[in-house]
């Protein structure tokens, strides 16, 4: 009788597969002895998920679609970059430091089409449009035999001395943003796409074998990626998951024919009526036998881990259970994207056949004509049910067959499984920055406190992808020029609906309300009480009105309807009659709004900036005319007047300070200017009279009645008054009010 050996002669694919194939010419052979499982071979899923770099990592050949993290091969150290924030007339500047990393990653050692998403430490990284969420330049090499050298390598390294990784499919980073992770380069996974559509179990074999072993067109999976230390672990790999059973080609002898191991139609069955072999020639050949193991060697459960399509592919289980005794569980890692009813029915399935397989036959056939081979379904008349060739063995006129019992397609009746839910990480477009300027009369950050120099912040924003953008000042030209900061998380902001109508700054406003509309859907506004409001939440910025809102009634479509209002604080009453449609409504949020240098601007001058966002194909710019708010005393409140008896007119007021936002008890204002100083303007209505000037230098004015004279004509009723503080650097708004006559 022939006996087979497995020879470690290798044939022209080298390796175990080639060197099987050249021993076993006019033999056949079963999974379990040329695929016998030796041990932990291939990718499993952690490896799949896990980014590595480290000498001797396996590159996985992908097919399909897969998520997969891959290999670093090449990096650069991580680029420092420093910039000044702030500083000017005698405020400390402040040092940001940034860091950057360029590096490459291998993905596939097969050629691949394209990448899709790509993940970062977990969130989304780089969207299904191709845009990505951080700064970064990016090049994909798709693993061409001819590829040419990455052009960011060969300047970073010797002439001559870089590999074009032939044959390995790469993605390459360039400058990459670290901010966002905490200045390290992140985790990557990367969702490769290497061929159109699912791909066909015969072709990952025929591929893996080098086109050894030949499989009939059959299932196919969404994504596979394939792994091990060399083709035959690499074949055993997958079919440890989908049982297949080989033998060799009865024409080419240079191949092996496989077969897939699933459940059994009897339909097929080839029908073997009797003809057992017991003697040839002189020699005794053992009858027919038929063996049960024990129910305890079979599993009562057996689990396949996958990637599940529906969740991103993150790693999945699904389980099958049958009752009766048996060991506890059984797992298996099968590193392939699939659904999750497909994955339930390859646990069903594989189950099934370990309860089933647990029989075994052993017969002896005349050989004649039939074709025998591992793999082919067989039905006995003189044994019940449905066997399976698992191996066959040549003799002299005879053959003899190892077989177990196959499983039966009844007992798998499809059954739809749940994957779980997906919390998925947003994939949305970062869209156009909107820029604006907001020329505040206090500091975001410390509101109470007399500012030394103007309160200039930039806000931004844009679609609900939108993350952060870089602020630059205006160059000599008119153009973008030195760099100004990072504008580092969206400001909530939005656009008015309909006019702000007038209320006094005295009380709280509860009749009017104004409808706002956000920059974007994500963006939502929230209710405060009175306490909240105290502690100055919803703090906002309306034209050029400083205000505070208690209620915001979502209205549907990324409108809110603020109301309950406090009106003109900071002193800035004046804007409340100045309000228009249209107008830019910005929440004050010192995390997101970034404060402007003076280095990068003069106060009291026209000042324009440039933010540039990651979808901007070119820098958006905002201008003001004149910032400098924060530098400005506030205008005189209460006023009062009388006439003299002597003719003369005394007008009065009560002064106002920067630095009194807190009401202290029994204590005076601060001044917060260099010397107290006021101009007094009076006027008549119709212009008929030249203007009175008068300056004091305390909150009390008194005007000769010479001055006074003219205004008593017929046609004169009222007397305009206008009362400013002086500053250093300017004057207040006016007090406005009429003195009748």
């Amino acid at each position: 009788m022939a006996t087979l050996v497995l020879t470690a002669v290798g044939t022209a694919i080298g390796g175990p597969i080639g060197g099987a194939i050249g021993a076993m010419i006019g033999q056949q052979v079963d999974q379990n002895i040329l695929f016998k499982p030796k041990g932990r071979e291939g990718p499993r899923l952690q490896e799949l998920a896990v980014q590595t770099s480290s000498y001797g990592s396996q590159v996985p050949r992908i097919y399909g679609r897969m998520r997969v993290a891959g290999t670093v091969v090449w990096a650069t150290d991580i680029k420092e970059t420093r910039s000044r924030e702030g500083g000017g007339k005698g405020r400390p500047s402040t040092t940001i430091y940034s860091y950057s990393a360029c590096f490459a990653v291998a993905l596939s050692s097969r050629q691949i089409q394209s990448i899709g998403r790509i993940w970062a430490d977990g969130k989304i990284f780089r969207g299904v449009a191709g845009d990505f969420k951080t700064a970064t330049q990016f090049a994909f090499h798709a693993g061409s035999e001819d590829q040419a050298v990455d052009g960011l390598m060969a300047s970073a390294e010797a002439y001559g001395g870089t590999p074009a990784y032939r044959g390995l499919a790469l993605a390459v980073f360039e400058d990459m943003d670290l901010t966002e992770y905490g200045n390290r380069i992140p985790s990557l996974t990367f969702e490769v796409i290497a061929d159109d559509g699912s791909v066909s179990i015969a072709d990952i074999i025929t591929d893996i074998s080098g086109d050894r072993i030949v499989l009939p067109a059959g299932e196919a999976l969404i994504g596979y990626a394939a792994g091990g230390e060399d083709r035959q672990a690499a074949v055993r790999s997958l079919s440890d998951s989908i049982p297949l059973s080989f033998s060799s080609d009865p024409v080419a002898i240079d191949r092996i024919e496989a077969e897939e191991r699933r459940v059994a139609d009897p339909a097929i069955g080839l029908t073997i009526d009797g003809g057992f072999v017991r003697v040839v020639g002189s020699q005794d050949i053992a009858p027919p036998e038929q063996r049960s193991a024990s129910i305890a060697a079979a599993p009562r459960q057996l689990s396949v881990r996958y990637y599940d399509p529906a969740r991103d592919y993150q790693s999945g289980i699904q389980s099958a259970f049958r009752p009766g005794a048996g060991r506890i569980s059984l797992a298996r890692d099968f590193p392939a994207t699939m659904a999750a009813t497909d994955a339930r029915a390859l646990a069903s399935g594989g189950l099934w056949s370990a309860y089933d397989e647990r029989s075994s036959l052993h017969v002896s056939l005349a050989l004649g004509s039939r074709p025998y081979r591992p793999g082919l379904l067989v039905k006995f008349d003189a044994f019940e049910g449905l066997w399976r060739i698992r191996q066959c063995e040549i003799g002299r006129g005879f053959v003899q067959l190892s077989l177990t019992r196959a499983s039966s397609n009844k007992n798998l009746s499809p059954i739809d499984s749940e994957q779980g839910r997906n919390v998925a990480d947003s994939d949305l477009r970062a869209g156009s920055t909107r820029l604006v300027l907001v020329d505040l009369p206090f500091a975001i950050d410390a509101p109470f406190a007399v500012s030394d120099s103007a309160r200039l912040y930039a806000a931004a924003a844009g679609d609900a992808g939108w993350r952060s953008a870089q602020l630059f000042a205006s160059g000599p030209d008119g153009s973008s020029g030195a760099y100004v900061g990072q504008i580092a998380a969206p400001t909530i902001m939005g656009t008015t609906l309909g006019i702000l109508d007038p209320a006094s700054p005295a009380l709280i406003d509860q009749v009017n309300h104004i409808d706002v509309e956000m920059r974007n859907p994500a963006m939502t506004l929230v209710y405060a009480n009175d306490s909240q409001l105290l502690a100055g939440s919803n703090a906002a910025v309306i034209g050029g009105e400083v205000i505070q809102f208690a209620e915001a009634v979502p209205l549907g479509n990324g409108q809110y309807r603020l109301s309950r209002l406090i009106r003109g604080l900071a002193g800035t009453e004046i804007e409340i009659a100045r309000h228009s449609a249209n107008e830019e409504f910005i929440l004050l949020d010192a995390e997101s709004m970034l404060e402007i240098g003076s280095a990068a601007y003069s106060a009291f001058s026209p000042t324009t900036v440039f933010a540039l966002g990651r979808d901007d194909a070119a820098p958006v710019s905002a201008s003001l005319a004149s910032p400098g708010r924060a530098l400005l005393p506030w205008s005189p409140v209460h006023p009062t007047w009388n006439f003299m008896d002597n003719g003369d007119l005394a007008i009065g007021w009560t002064r106002r300070s920067r630095a009194g936002a807190i009401w202290s008890d029994h204590v005076e204002v601060p001044l917060a200017e260099e010397v107290e100083k006021y101009r007094v303007e009076l006027s008549a209505s119709d212009g008929s009279i030249v203007p009175v000037l008068h300056e004091s230098a305390v909150p009390l004015a008194v005007v000769p009645a010479a001055q006074i004279a003219p205004f008593f004509v017929d046609n004169i009723s009222n007397i305009s008054a206008r009362v400013r503080q002086v500053g250093a650097h300017g004057l207040s708004a006016a007090l406005a009010f009429e003195i009748p006559l």
